[in-house]
């Protein structure tokens, strides 16, 4: 896991200036961590490495800024583990400013500047995820469709995926299509804006939808197909929560395609197409430092762990009428959420 994130996101010119103050080896952090304005190299006797990792639609997409896949990933060197920390996109959370909001939104909300968005937007969120689960957080990485797309499809040719649910969504929108009026007059339209609303007024639109099915088992998919699996939103038993679940199956994946490619070894030619749908705070100096380390994650063990109304979350409506998800002890008490958190870390895959 650790392998493919690095090797397939950040394997570019550097964007930051590294310097060589030495990063906190806390894993669990009893307070929100500093904002990180500059990539720094690890420290030589680091033992964790935490990474947020986020999915976004990019320029060209409905709500294109707003963080619809976040992940953590929580890397114990000593203990060889890697934990994916799936972060569902409804959680509501509070920023710095006061201002309520849904947890893909932070990046959008935080910007400082308007022409670089994810860069200046995601050292907020990657504070707020570190208040909110307690695990520290030293780098980001962002994918936008196009590059998460590429570098399935074209760099790694492809990526079996081990599918634990089958998935059908008769309701997966199709881009291009979201304004089609599927050959209704204006009368029918007029009719059925006046009958329906929200998603069962999107559902009579039959034409703005495909069907979508991955049968469960091992399923070989293209770029396309495993942004679909991520994407859809309608065809599976715990909906938001399942979506979690399904891209920590391509993350997966993904790592286990990197080490059939031997891919470690063809640095940094066989990388360079893919980083440039990336966005990042990571540079090329921190990767070759670290490269010893990725190669032997090879054997780490891998264990997934996922916030959800069966654990730590229920479900609410914002004061708005919006379907959100909050800590079951209330609006912004993560105590519990820290402590579920800590304990999964903790144990043995």
């Amino acid at each position: 896991m650790l392998t493919s994130i690095f090797c397939l996101f950040i394997l570019q010119k550097p964007t930051f200036s590294p310097s060589t103050n030495t990063a906190n080896t806390n894993v669990l952090s009893e307070s929100i961590a500093q904002d990180v304005q500059t990539s720094t190299i690890p420290s030589p006797d680091q033992k964790i490495l935490g990474i947020l990792l986020f999915g976004y639609g990019g320029a060209g997409h409905d709500g294109g800024f707003l963080t619809d896949a976040i992940q953590i990933l929580n890397i114990d060197f000593i203990k060889t583990q890697i934990n994916l920390i799936s972060i569902p996109r409804d959680l509501w959370v509070k920023l710095a400013d006061e201002s309520e909001l849904k947890i893909n939104a932070t990046i959008l909300n935080s910007a400082t500047s308007k022409t670089d968005l994810i860069k200046t937007g995601a050292p907020a969120l990657k504070k707020l995820l570190t208040d909110v689960t307690g695990v520290k957080i030293d780098y980001f990485i962002g994918v936008d469709f196009v590059g998460f797309q590429r570098a399935i499809g074209i760099n790694l040719k492809g990526i079996d995926v081990a599918v634990a649910e089958t998935l059908d969504d008769p309701w997966y929108p199709i881009q291009g299509e979201e304004l089609s009026t599927c050959n209704m007059t204006l009368d029918e339209i007029k009719e059925v804006h006046i009958k329906y609303s929200g998603f069962e007024l999107e559902r009579q639109f039959t034409c703005r939808y495909k069907h979508l099915h991955f049968e469960k088992g091992t399923v070989h998919m293209e770029g396309g197909d495993a942004l679909e699996y991520v994407r859809s939103r309608h065809g599976s038993n715990e909906g938001d929560i399942s979506r979690g679940h399904r891209q920590q199956e391509v993350l997966t994946a993904m790592r286990k395609k990197l080490f059939s490619l031997e891919a470690l070894d063809k640095l940094p030619g066989f990388f360079n197409e893919i980083v440039k749908n990336t966005q990042t705070d990571i540079n090329i100096e921190i990767v070759t430092y670290l490269l010893p380390t990725l190669k032997k994650s090879r054997d780490f063990k891998v264990q997934t762990i996922n916030l959800s109304t069966t654990n730590v979350l229920s479900n609410t409506n914002s004061k708005i009428g919006g379907s959100i998800l909050v800590p079951k002890e209330g609006n912004f008490k993560w105590d519990k959420i820290r402590e579920f958190v800590k304990e999964q870390v903790n144990r043995i895959p």
